[in-house]
């Protein structure tokens, strides 16, 4: 005789079924939940570089805000940056103007919708309440894994556009109008 006990373990392990029809993965052999990202990606919805976009995107938002680094797979030490506080700031200042510049670049909007899918690990059903609390659920889940999938196509745009910006900065030196101005002007 099965007791509920046994009954609801059973029902909670994740089987290859339910692993291809749920929203659940499995990393490093552990269950996980999937990621609006990587339910996105293997929709086919976005491609791989949007999905590499949203990882750096968490990367320097974690680094940013959070205080806190993960690094890539395969990421190379360097030995050549001092490891005091003030370097550790500054890093950290860098990160942040990376993902202040994508806001800027993408609207608040999109930046939300980050925060929801990557920072927050949402899933669409609770970025549908959020963003679309007017809308029924499914039509709310359609929206916004439209909505994310839309924000994300753009994300490599952006940090393209932020790399230009860096590397014109870097050559000239020019001390010009900053693309930060605009969004203080607007507040």
């Amino acid at each position: 005789m099965i007791t509920k006990e046994v009954q609801r373990t059973l029902n909670a392990v994740v089987t290859p079924e339910r692993q291809r029809r749920s929203e659940w993965t499995l990393q490093h052999g552990a269950p996980r939940v999937r990621s609006a990202v990587k339910t996105l990606l293997n929709s086919e919805y976005i491609e791989q570089d949007a999905a590499d976009a949203a990882e750096r995107w968490l990367r320097a938002y974690n680094l940013g805000k959070n205080d806190y680094v993960e690094y890539d797979e395969n990421h190379v030490m360097n030995t050549t940056v001092k490891h005091d506080e003030v370097s550790w700031q500054m890093l950290r200042a860098v990160s942040w103007r990376e993902v202040a510049f994508v806001r800027s670049h993408l609207g608040r909007q999109a930046h939300q919708l980050f925060e929801l899918m990557l920072v927050d690990e949402k899933p669409f059903g609770q970025i549908a309440e959020i963003v679309f609390p007017s809308l029924g659920l499914t039509t709310g889940i359609t929206r916004s894994s439209a909505a994310c999938a839309m924000v994300l196509s753009q994300l490599p745009g952006a940090f393209k556009a932020y790399d230009r910006w860096v590397k014109n900065q870097s050559e000239t030196g020019a001390k010009g109008e900053c693309w930060l101005s605009k969004e203080m002007a607007e507040k």
